[in-house]
């Protein structure tokens, strides 16, 4: 339970840090055009904002005007999306429904082709999943670079050395 908890966690934070960026990067851009449209030089006054007048309502409207505001306040509560826990919640239990996987199937595929019920624990996956699990591969070639290299050939060029253990390892 733990662990599908931090899993949950994980997802929010991801997808947090993303929505945040994106508020960011859109108020930036919103003061700058602001700042642009709004070139004053230093002996002027800034022009004042108009104020937004309300709209006239009729004697029913206005008799009824408390009931019109909780019913517009209940259906904007009833159509809110979900929060980003929810959501996440919702994806971990649709994973933990999924049926069990062979091992023969490639991950990257089979969250691939999830992506698209399950996308915030797909770019999680697709976060964890890029990582390398060994240093077995980078061994492998400095061990190459070694052999290539010996007090015989203490000469090579750097360049040389690269080309020859390039070839070794891709030939």
């Amino acid at each position: 339970e733990a662990v599908w908890t931090r899993l949950e966690n994980e997802a929010v934070a991801l997808f947090a840090g993303d929505e945040i960026g994106e508020v960011t990067q859109q108020e930036g851009k919103g003061r700058k055009e602001q700042q642009e449209g709004e070139e004053v030089s230093e002996g002027e006054e800034m022009p004042e904002a108009p104020e937004k007048r309300k709209k006239k309502l009729s004697a029913l409207g206005e008799l009824f005007q408390d009931e019109d505001q909780e019913v517009l306040l209940q259906s904007e509560i009833d159509t809110q999306a979900p929060s980003l826990a929810e959501k996440a919640k919702n994806e971990v239990l649709m994973y933990q429904r999924f049926p069990a996987v062979l091992s023969s199937v490639h991950p990257l595929l089979w969250w691939w082709q999830k992506r698209d019920q399950i996308p915030m624990l797909a770019s999680l996956a697709k976060k964890y999943l890029c990582v390398q699990a060994s240093s077995t591969p980078s061994e492998r070639v400095f061990s190459t670079a070694g052999d290539t290299v010996s007090v015989e050939r203490a000469r090579l060029l750097p360049e040389k050395v690269d080309m020859l253990v390039f070839l070794k390892k891709n030939g």
